[in-house]
């Protein structure tokens, strides 16, 4: 009897133990799902209380019951639900490292594009500057030419209005520019003769000076005509002449001065050079003009030369004069004697031969008893001052 008791006790318990199993392996999968982030213990089954034996008898065993063991599914669903549990953590984690990753890629892509934008706004900040920069130069290089072709045209105009005061101021010196002073001089001072008062040209010396003066000033314009600048040159001559006695006098012979020789003497300042009377006479109004006329306008301050014109010479003038001074000259007792077999002449014949050619050709053009044959001789030359 008291086995049978005990096993009908033993098949009860294995009974509620099954049942139990099966619910809480359904409620464990249900639990698992709705709180996978919450690890929970389920506890143990526990065996349902045994009924008290009934008072045994004391002539029976004293074995007691086994008591039957822990169900081995309780244990087994206590281990699957313990195992759900700590495996949930792990789950939660991954996700997380995922999330982490992407956060990381979105924030490197940010980073990248950030480092992109930063270079693209530098490329054209640089781009800007290098066009900032070529339409700097450009802008320069043509301030430059405009600047340059300002100052181009600003010179050219200089260049014209200089020009033109220049033309204005030849002009106005030309036309200012005279023998007037020289003129009133010779009037004054010089007889129709042609004897010299030098007394009367050192009271006026000063006069005297400031022709000298306008020569120096007034080269010889390459725009003036022939006779202009032979009257120019042959009164220069005889004021530089008239000058030298005037700073020296008195005195007998213009030989008395510069060792007999004056006229080799350099004190004249004239179209950029300092000249002698030679140098006025030989080198230029011989060359130039070549004609021997002017060695009868030309005066030397002495007795035998030609006698000094009392008037200056001009344009106007020149030609009439140097044809009427030549022929005086030739046909004057006081420097020829001239008959039809023979002719007592000047030294100036002599000396500047070259200039009159065949003399008696050109003796006979101003005085008609000359002939081929006429016989010339020549006469001593007299230096005593012309006064």
């Amino acid at each position: 009897m008291k086995n049978l008791l005990a096993f009908l006790a033993f098949g009860l318990l294995t009974f509620i133990s099954c049942q139990t199993d099966t619910k809480n392996t359904a409620s464990d999968n249900n639990s698992a799902k709705a709180t996978a982030s919450v690890p929970t213990t389920v506890p143990v089954a526990t065996p349902a209380p045994v009924a008290p034996s009934p008072k045994k008898d004391i002539t029976e065993t004293d074995e007691a019951p086994a008591v039957p063991p822990e169900p081995a599914t309780a244990k087994k669903s206590v281990k699957i639900t313990t195992a759900k549990s700590e495996n949930a953590p792990t789950k939660i984690t991954e996700t997380d490292k995922i999330k982490e990753a992407i956060t990381e890629s979105k924030n490197d892509a940010d980073a990248k594009i950030a480092a992109e934008k930063e270079k693209l706004a530098a490329e054209v900040a640089r781009i800007e500057a290098e066009q900032i920069k070529k339409a700097e130069e450009k802008a320069a290089k043509i301030k430059a030419a405009a600047e340059e072709k300002i100052n181009n045209t600003k010179n050219n105009i200089k260049k014209n209005v200089d020009g033109v005061k220049d033309d204005i101021k030849k002009t106005v010196k030309e036309a200012t520019f005279s023998h007037q002073i020289f003129d009133d001089l010779l009037r004054k001072h010089v007889s129709s003769t042609g004897k010299v008062n030098y007394t009367g040209f050192k009271q006026d010396q000063a006069k005297l000076k400031s022709y000298l003066t306008q020569l120096e000033a007034q080269a010889v314009e390459s725009s003036w005509s022939k006779d202009k600048k032979l009257a120019y040159w042959i009164n220069a001559y005889n004021a530089y002449t008239i000058d030298m006695i005037v700073r020296n006098y008195p005195l007998k012979s213009i030989t008395d001065l510069e060792g007999g020789k004056p006229w080799d003497k350099k004190f004249i300042k004239l179209n950029g050079k300092t000249l002698s009377l030679n140098n006025i006479e030989n080198d230029i109004i011989r060359p130039t003009f070549k004609d021997a006329r002017i060695h009868f306008a030309v005066n030397c301050a002495a007795k035998s030369c030609p006698p000094l014109m009392n008037k200056a010479w001009t344009e106007t003038n020149l030609q009439s004069e140097l044809d009427k001074r030549t022929r005086s000259f030739i046909n004057s007792n006081t420097y020829n004697t001239i008959n039809s077999g023979s002719a007592k002449i000047s030294k100036i014949f002599e000396w500047y031969a070259e200039d009159f050619g065949n003399l008696n050709d050109y003796l006979a053009k101003y005085n008609s008893e000359v002939s081929s044959s006429t016989k010339i001789s020549y006469i001593d030359y007299n230096w005593a001052l012309n006064n």
